[in-house]
């Protein structure tokens, strides 16, 4: 990206904040100047707007709702959301076809591997492995600025397809769901032990580090550890293995936290394309 001219006004920073994370609902606000893009939708309707409001923001200044899938957690307050404030939503077909109230609303559809123009955003997707139809992770970057966002989360496994997309993000909304000992020392039973941990289920914290480690870069800001386990891993074990990893990685400077399920966490302010080395 070319450097600016001196003389022109500095972007607008890019602000990202987690609305809450975990099985009893996920979402994640990004703001770029005037427009604003929620990554998920996974609280009862009241709720969401609670949050979204204790982030200083207005509701209906919500453009854009990207579902990631079509699991409740992640797309209940969307429907309501898109009838009440005119939120305009962009899920697949496996997501619309899994959550029935998606159906009594325009949806605007995309597939993984698609990219998506939202006027200050482009929203670049990649399919991931979980056990509902058409799961995506999703960068958000800004288009003035160059400030990237990644988000990922249930999935059973890291693709290369997923590396390539989150890499050179600034900040990184990522799963570390479950502790494999936790997991097997917790109350689930055995089949669902089995499908948390499995192929198509949730990232470990040990998976989760692993894929930070390997995007990991100079610029990346923020790191974010999201549907972190109430039952099988706590938030300090999750932040640890991860940090512990990153130990490797000398050139990492940010900040590895956890979102918490309960409140907002924020705002994490992005630097963009001069974190990179793009300005």
């Amino acid at each position: 990206m070319a450097a600016r001219d001196s003389h022109d006004a500095a972007p607008p920073p890019t602000r990202l904040w987690t609305l809450g994370s975990g099985s009893a609902g996920n979402a994640a606000l990004v703001e770029q100047g005037e427009q604003r893009v929620l990554i998920d939708a996974g609280f009862e309707p009241v709720e969401l707007v609670a949050r979204i409001r204790t982030a200083g923001v207005a509701p209906a200044t919500v453009d854009d709702v990207i579902l990631t899938h079509g699991h409740r957690d992640h797309v209940l307050g969307a429907p309501h959301g898109a009838r009440v404030y005119g939120w305009r939503l962009w899920g697949t077909l496996g997501t619309v076809w899994r959550w029935r109230a998606l159906r009594d609303v325009d949806v605007h559809p995309f597939a993984p591997g698609d990219t998506l123009d939202l006027g200050a955003f482009r929203v670049f997707t990649a399919a991931t492995p979980h056990d509902v139809d058409d799961s995506s992770a999703v960068v958000v970057e800004s288009t003035d600025g160059g400030a990237r966002v990644g988000y990922c989360t249930d999935l059973g496994h890291v693709t290369p397809e997923i590396e390539r997309l989150l890499g050179g993000v600034d900040a990184l909304v990522v799963e570390a769901n479950h502790d494999p000992v936790l997991l097997r020392a917790g109350p689930y039973p055995p089949d669902v032990q089995a499908r948390v941990a499995g192929d198509e289920g949730h990232l470990s914290n040990a998976q989760a580090a692993r894929l930070v480690c390997a995007v990991a870069h100079p610029g990346l800001a923020h790191v974010v550890l999201a549907h972190v386990s109430r039952h099988n891993n706590t938030p300090e074990l999750a932040v640890e293995t991860v940090r512990a990893a990153l130990a490797d990685a000398p050139f990492f400077t940010g900040a590895v936290v956890a979102a918490p399920q309960d409140g907002v966490l924020g705002p994490f302010v992005l630097r963009g394309a001069a974190s990179r080395g793009d300005a």
